[in-house]
């Protein structure tokens, strides 16, 4: 079942809105590292070769997570947090056949991600930290079928992600009471890239391993929770920015009916805007 949610920014927009007063509600209840999350990202991919755009995805993902969290805590005895996320979406593309021909269809996304980020925080002021953090990212991008602006059929394959990639950055956690937030951003890196086109399915005689190639992108990720002086909110909001960099894989040949082809991954870029709602255990 396909989900259509064709104003994806002012959905986002919507779960700012309400995500905010929620971190501030009048609830007495401690809240714990554990949290759950659940909210909606703008997604954005594109692919490039020799400058020129090939293909434009775009659309909304959902997002659920389960998250330790003693950053945002400002717990410094443990300075770290761990996240485990899952998302999905149905999102439009836009590009075009090898021959050239514009085509528009859908693409279905399915991935899982877990990621551990720990924080040195400066002596001269504790809030202040340098944070640094490993995760790993593994999706399925599912091209389904259409017809090219010519009228013929252009057929859709699927595409498996695994990433490894390393973060850093400054994190800055701010207190007011019972009420926090914790600020963070900076650089992100793929150190390893793995990709398997599944070309078998499309009438190649094998499927092909590529490794996209690996460039600096950024991330950002503001997050906030609050209460009364007595006691903090089980309810809280984050907002973040994250993107990936790649540039054009090494070839790789596979054949087809006895005749050879050359077959890599252009250079890609993706950029992720979200929103979640968070519930404190």
């Amino acid at each position: 079942m396909k989900i259509l949610i064709h104003h994806y920014p002012l959905v986002i927009l919507i779960t700012c809105l309400i995500g905010a007063p929620a971190a501030y509600a009048a609830q007495t209840a401690p809240s714990s590292p554990l949290t759950l999350s659940v909210g909606v990202e703008s997604f954005l991919w594109k692919e490039y070769s020799g400058g020129q755009r090939l293909l434009r995805e775009s659309g909304p993902r959902l997002t659920i997570g389960l998250t330790l969290d003693h950053l945002l805590h400002g717990n410094l005895a443990k300075p770290y947090a761990m996240e485990f996320r899952g998302y999905v979406g149905f999102v439009d593309y836009k590009g075009q056949t090898q021959a050239g021909v514009p085509v528009q269809t859908d693409v279905d996304y399915f991935g899982i991600s877990a990621e551990v980020m720990g924080a040195h925080p400066l002596r001269a002021n504790p809030g202040t930290n340098v944070i640094f953090g490993l995760g790993v990212d593994t999706w399925i991008r599912d091209i389904q079928d259409g017809i090219a602006a010519n009228g013929s059929p252009a057929f859709g394959y699927q595409e498996d992600y695994f990433i490894l990639y390393g973060k850093l950055g400054p994190g800055f956690l701010f207190q007011s009471g019972a009420r926090r937030s914790f600020l963070q951003f900076g650089m992100k890196y793929p150190f390893f890239t793995y990709e398997r086109a599944h070309l078998s399915t499309v009438g190649f005689d094998d499927d092909v391993n590529l490794k996209p190639g690996k460039k600096i992108s950024g991330f950002a990720k503001w997050q906030i929770i609050g209460g009364k002086e007595k006691g903090k909110s089980r309810f809280g909001a984050s907002i973040y920015y994250d993107s990936y960099r790649f540039s054009t894989s090494d070839a790789k040949t596979v054949t087809a009916g006895g005749t050879l082809f050359s077959v890599r991954q252009p250079e890609s870029r993706m950029d992720v805007l979200g929103a979640s709602l968070e519930y404190f255990f």
